[in-house]
């Protein structure tokens, strides 16, 4: 998996601010689009400093005085959740694709539990030559191998890129390439409400819901990255038994009852 690491710069602060205008903004544009845009995260963090910080906006109207958890559920949703968008726009964003600066790398402990499992792991699809110095896969497919259109089999390890729709496309062939595998094992953020997560689980023989968060390595193989949910690991074949009994230390693992 690859990330680019960003830091967006935060907005200047107005002289003039409006809540009701921000709130009616806010709350129409991203529960309409399900979306958070830099032009409504620059709104928030507004909305944030003159309530936080100040107490009231500055408008010289009759303005009721709003503290910032009203706002937020003024706009639909809560202060914890409007936050973690704020945190992840304005101190660290992780741009997730399958190119960039900065590559994130499964702890080898991940890596050996999946080898235990398959007994050899035969394909990377989704990789770099750094990252297979952990993975040691007998055949890898790079950004620039394009393993999308490639033939897949054997046992595989799959760390895809995270981002859209890349993550859409690998998920999709991995399931389209699951009569020409003999095993898998899929390391993904645990995004549960999504379409594409959902289509490998219903696919899957057994998913480990890893406890914690991993702690990615860095080029230096330093576990310094962190993403900002957790992770899943779903294994297809028919070792299911013994992905159970080794990845049940992991975290709570689920078997599909056949």
């Amino acid at each position: 998996m690859r990330m680019e690491i960003v830091k967006l710069e935060k907005p200047q602060l107005p002289m003039y601010w409006e809540y009701e205008t921000s709130i009616k903004f806010v709350s129409e544009t991203i529960f309409k689009w399900k979306n958070i845009t830099a032009d409504i995260a620059n709104e928030l963090w507004i909305a944030r400093y003159f309530l936080s910080k100040e107490g009231r906006p500055k408008t010289g109207s009759k303005a009721p005085v709003l503290t910032w958890a009203e706002y937020c559920k003024k706009i639909g949703s809560s202060k914890g959740v409007v936050n973690k968008w704020l945190k992840q726009w304005f101190e660290t964003v992780h741009v997730t694709n399958n190119s960039g600066e900065i590559e994130w790398y499964t702890p080898p402990n991940i890596i050996e539990a999946a080898r235990q499992v398959m007994g050899t792991i035969d394909l990377d699809p989704a990789t770099s030559i750094k990252a297979n110095e952990i993975v040691r896969a007998e055949q890898i497919f790079t950004i620039e191998d394009d393993g999308i259109n490639q033939s897949w089999n054997g046992n595989v390890w799959m760390n895809p890129p995270y981002g859209q729709p890349a993550i859409n496309d690998f998920s999709d062939k991995l399931i389209n390439e699951l009569p020409n595998i003999s095993q898998a094992c899929v390391l993904v953020n645990n995004a549960t409400e999504t379409n594409w997560f959902q289509n490998m689980m219903k696919e899957c023989d057994c998913i480990c819901f890893l406890r914690g968060r991993i702690k990615y390595l860095d080029y230096t193989g330093a576990p310094v990255n962190t993403p900002l949910q957790g992770q899943a690991i779903m294994y297809f074949g028919n070792n299911s038994n013994i992905f159970y009994r080794i990845f049940n230390s992991l975290g709570i693992c689920l078997k599909r009852i056949k």
